[in-house]
């Protein structure tokens, strides 16, 4: 493109533009990429980078003096001179046609400055017209194609040495559309060359640092001024990320420090530190994602990119956590994308179910997490990868199979290995599974396999010709690590399939028998195992006769019933201990639901005829049943009791021949020692004694051997193996007993017309059957004789109301009634008594509370009706014991007598009140003190009206206070009537300790009591009132 093409046509029109021939290039690839691929630093133009559109895609329009200045070029200096010399010329030769030589010079020069004014403007438009050249010569161009010698070249023609300095305002927008255009739009991330790129263009341009920063900080207005005039959410979070990109690029061009100074993105926009370094933060790991994205870094893991990615990452300035961040992600990507593709695969619906390839893509995920274990140091954030956080972390399902199908493949040679355990344990770490989960896939895994390589054993006839099918067994699970009581339960349910396979004809022939017997020996089935098997498959059998004979009830039941559960049992092989227990869960079923039936009855004696239905149900059908399965136990059990008691009698019958000898010969030798003589009588009789006895032992010989060797079984009229003890509580149990009980003693009864009800006759034999209900409710004697007492207690206690019901006591006749009741009872004589008791006590109890109530019990009640049995303490509340203790305590320190026994007030009393013995000593010092104030009062005012007998007796009550509480003192004013009160005392006849303990309750020291005990003896004493009586007389 020539220069004329951006202004009018010239002569020159022929020479071509110098801007087609740019030199200034971007970086062809990052930082990273070069020092991977170590190649010289050429640039390339930033439209074969990012194929951008040229920011100068339109002409600038030049006015008339702009497109001259174009024009002028280099002769523009001439053009100027020639035009000044014009004017110069051009007035001198009319001035001096006009005016002459004056006129000339005049005219000259006002034409001349007028000339050289219109240079001058002329001139000026060079500073707008050499940037719109510059713009023009640039369109449609990569302005990374630009060079300083063609912007040099441009600025010369407009007389212009720097370009940048003479016209900053215009190169600035220059840089300003260039800045613009090279910021990613949108989502777009930096790409890296921006910065270079900007920096190479303003060095081309000459543009200074401080110019091309307004140019930035225009753009960033720009972009503000986008945000607030959408009004878009949108629109908002686009340009914030744009504006992102801007500090970014920006702070990258300038240098961080040069920027904090040219760039006051803080003040200007009224951003943080913190946003402008989230802006540096996010910019440089998208651009480090890019780069390693481009590089294949983390998919080859090689060292050489793995440096070239640790150089850039220090190039951009991005963190060790920052760029962790985007490595691991970047990581968990690739690791996600080939676990995606495995899982495809392994969902692929096929005809045969290969793993192969899902599984050869986990193995090199397991391969590149190690490798990524073993580069962690070359480059932050390399490491073990796992899916939490990812696309593939809520695919449970889906890992689940990924992990089953790896396991799977890796068990087919019926091996477990050590490596493949490490697998499955960096499997379960990637895909984020329990331990309990792992643990189940492992286990459902292993138990397939193992049960193929047991089935290829038995079909191998390797089991049958081993010398131990055990050992055979151990290897098969030591190699897939398969636990052995896991490897039993398979065992287990192997053997249950062959037992059900041969059940399938309800029977057990020789040939099945044989058959589990071999299945049993190849597969080490235990004693246990097998018992449980033959309970639940062949007992069904015979349950299910069971059920049918007990389901018909006791008058359709039949010896063919019972015959049929015989054959059953016998066809299907059953022990006696298997059938009985089959039979006894049957039973407790049939009798639990006659005690349902029982209890929906609406009274007792219904209930118990219910319960008698069980009774004959158990007789009739239950106990031949029972003794089917249990006669020949019974039997042998016989046997071996009558062996035990033969072994017995022949040890006794041999200690006793000893015995017998040892004693004969101890009583020979003592008869021969005494006597001394008629030694050949002696031996004769001796061996007649002998011979007697030998006869005898023969004959209990004889007798023993010809008792038979059959035991004969004593047969039970029922049964009493099957009993309800575990399906019943002991109480609910013994509440049936009691009420069928009540049944026996009460008889039944029948409705007659008009519903009135007759008793029938007590029927004896319903106490035999009541028995029977005890054993078959598993009562033992001890709660069966808790049954029976419990209805003495109740029937002893009903006629003993009845006879001291009237509140009149227990006489002499009336206990010898009750003693008639009791032992018609059989009840003990410890409950009777209790039963007594409790009666009369209640009586008792009724009696105090109406006392209570009047406020006449008195202490002498209480203490009654503590020694009959009540208990004061749950009868009479605290505040009633504590009054009571108090008017007790007042009355016996008012009444008159004197010293008072304080054992009695402080001990006696409260124990028989039930008060705590502190509390009651705290009340009655309160008590003696008050009182010995008001008795104080009462002696004197008694003192002075002459009432000798009121002063002797409150002269006693004060003795009794002081005695209570000898530590108060009583403070009064007269000390002549103290006197007095002491003088009247004494001389009533007082006994020396009264006397002293009136001295000291009245604080008279012993001179005066002494002096007072003078005059008193003396008879000198008395009270005026005497003398007045005397003189009257």
């Amino acid at each position: 493109m020539s220069v004329s093409a951006v202004g009018a046509p010239t002569a020159n029109a022929g020479r071509v533009s110098p801007f087609l021939n740019g030199g200034v290039r971007v970086p062809a690839r990052s930082a990273f990429a070069r020092v991977a691929s170590k190649p010289t630093r050429n640039v390339t133009t930033a439209a074969a980078e990012d194929k951008r559109p040229s920011p100068y895609a339109f002409e600038k329009e030049m006015d008339g003096l702009e497109q001259q200045q174009l024009n002028l070029g280099g002769a523009r200096l001439a053009a100027y001179a020639a035009v000044v010399g014009g004017g110069l010329a051009m007035g001198a030769t009319v001035g001096g046609k006009v005016g002459g030589n004056a006129g000339r010079a005049a005219l000259a020069v006002g034409l001349g400055a007028a000339a050289a004014a219109g240079v001058v403007t002329a001139d000026k438009k060079r500073v707008s017209a050499a940037p719109k050249a510059l713009w023009n010569g640039m369109m449609n161009r990569d302005p990374a194609s630009i060079t300083k010698a063609e912007v040099d070249a441009i600025g010369s023609k407009f007389g212009m040495n720097d370009m940048a300095k003479d016209c900053p305002e215009g190169v600035t927008e220059l840089y300003d559309a260039y800045l613009m255009s090279v910021i990613p739009m949108g989502d777009d991330p930096v790409q890296g060359w921006e910065p270079e790129a900007l920096k190479n263009f303003r060095a081309q341009l000459g543009l200074e640092d401080a110019d091309a920063a307004n140019a930035h900080i225009e753009v960033g207005r720009r972009l503000f001024r986008k945000r607030i005039e959408l009004g878009d959410k949108d629109a908002d979070i686009e340009s914030r990320r744009e504006f992102q990109k801007l500090v970014y690029i920006s702070t990258r061009t300038f240098g961080e420090q040069q920027a904090k100074f040219l760039l006051p993105w803080n003040r200007i926009f009224r951003v943080s530190d913190a946003q402008v370094t989230l802006a540096m933060k996010d910019s440089a790991s998208n651009l480090l994602k890019t780069v390693l994205a481009k590089s294949g870094a983390v998919a080859n893991l090689d060292d050489a990119s793995l440096a070239a990615a640790k150089q850039f990452q220090n190039e951009v300035n991005l963190s060790d956590a920052d760029a962790a961040a985007v490595v691991s992600a970047m990581a968990q990507e690739i690791v996600v994308g080939k676990i995606e593709q495995a899982a495809e695969l392994a969902s692929a619906r096929t005809v045969n179910s290969d793993y192969t390839a899902a599984n050869s893509l986990l193995s090199e995920v397991l391969n590149f997490n190690k490798t990524l274990a073993s580069k962690a140091g070359a480059l932050p954030g390399l490491g073990v990868v796992n899916l939490f956080g990812s696309s593939f972390a809520d695919k449970t399902g889906e890992a689940k199979t990924l992990f089953t199908n790896f396991l799977t493949q890796g068990c087919e040679d019926g091996t477990f290995s050590g490596e493949l355990k490490t697998s499955a344990g960096s499997l379960k770490i990637l895909f984020g599974m329990g331990n309990k989960e792992a643990e189940d896939v492992v286990i459902d895994v292993t138990t397939k396999v193992y049960r193929q390589r047991l089935r290829d054993a038995v079909k191998s006839g390797s089991l049958d010709s081993a010398e131990s099918p055990a050992s055979v067994l151990q290897q098969i699970c030591e190699a897939l690590q398969f636990p052995p009581e896991l490897a039993a339960e398979v065992n287990k349910e192997n053997y249950r399939t062959k037992m059900e396979q041969v059940m399938e004809k309800k029977s057990l022939t020789d040939e099945d028998v044989e058959a589990l017997s071999r299945v049993r020996r190849l597969l080490c089935v235990p004693k246990d195992v097998v018992d449980q098997c033959t309970r639940e498959i062949c007992g069904a059998v015979y349950k299910n006769q069971v059920r049918s004979a007990l389901s018909v009830g006791t008058e359709a039941f039949t010896p063919q019933l019972r015959d049929r559960c015989k054959a059953a049992k016998n066809k299907v092989r059953l022990t006696d201990e298997m059938a009985l227990e089959i039979l006894k869960a049957e039973v407790t079923t049939a009798f639990m639901a006659y005690i349902r039936v029982a209890r929906t009855k609406g009274n007792k004696i219904e209930q118990s005829k219910e319960i008698r239905k069980m009774i004959y149900f158990n007789q009739t059908v239950v106990t031949p049943m029972v003794t089917d399965v249990t006669k020949a136990a019974a039997e042998d059990a016989a046997k071996e009791l009558a062996s035990l008691l033969k072994e017995a009698t022949e040890a006794a019958r041999k200690e006793e021949e000893a015995e017998a000898k040892e004693a004969a010969a101890v009583a020979a030798k003592a008869e021969a020692e005494a006597k001394g003589e008629d030694a050949t009588g002696d031996d004769e009789k001796e061996e007649a004694s002998a011979e007697a006895s030998k006869d005898e032992v023969v004959a209990e010989e004889k007798s023993e051997d010809a008792k038979p060797d059959d035991v004969k079984v004593e047969k039970e009229t029922y049964q009493k193996t099957v009993t309800l003890r575990s399906e019943m509580d002991s109480v609910a149990s013994q509440g049936i007993y009691q009420d069928y009980l009540m049944f026996c003693m009460q008889g039944d009864t029948v409705t007659a017309p008009m519903g009135v009800q007759i008793t029938i006759e007590r029927d004896q034999s319903e106490f035999t059957r009541l028995a029977q209900l005890g054993d078959i409710l598993g009562l033992n004697q001890m709660e069966v004789g808790t049954v029976h007492k419990g209805l003495a207690d109740k029937a002893f206690r009903a006629q003993a109301e009845q006879l001291l019901g009237d509140g009149k006591g227990l006489t002499a006749e009336r206990s010898e009634k009750l003693k008639e009741i009791q032992q018609s009872l059989q009840l003990p004589e410890p409950d009777a008594q209790r039963i007594i008791k409790g009666i009369t006590s209640k009586k008792m109890m009724g009696e105090m509370q109406a006392q209570i109530a009047m406020g006449t019990l008195t202490i002498a009640d209480v203490r009654r009706m503590k020694q009959e049995g009540v208990e004061i303490e749950n009868v009479i509340s605290p505040d009633k014991r504590m009054a009571l203790f108090r008017k007790n305590a007042e009355a016996r320190l008012t009444d008159g007598s004197g010293a008072a026994d304080i054992e009695s007030l402080s001990v006696t009393l409260p124990a028989d009140l039930g008060i705590d013995p502190a509390k009651a000593k705290t009340e009655l010092l309160k008590i003696a003190n008050d009182k010995k104030r008001s008795t104080m009062v009462a002696a004197v005012a008694e003192l002075r009206q002459k009432k000798v007998s009121d002063v002797v007796r409150s002269a006693k009550n004060l003795v009794a206070c002081h005695g209570v509480s000898p530590d108060s003192v009583l403070e009064w004013s007269v000390k002549e009537e103290l006197q007095d009160i002491y003088s009247v005392f004494a001389n009533e006849g007082a006994n020396e300790t009264d006397q002293k303990n009136l001295q000291d309750a009245l604080g008279l020291d012993d001179a005066t009591a002494a002096g007072l005990r003078e005059i008193v003896g003396a008879g000198k004493f008395q009270l005026k009132q005497d003398v007045a009586d005397e003189a009257l007389f």
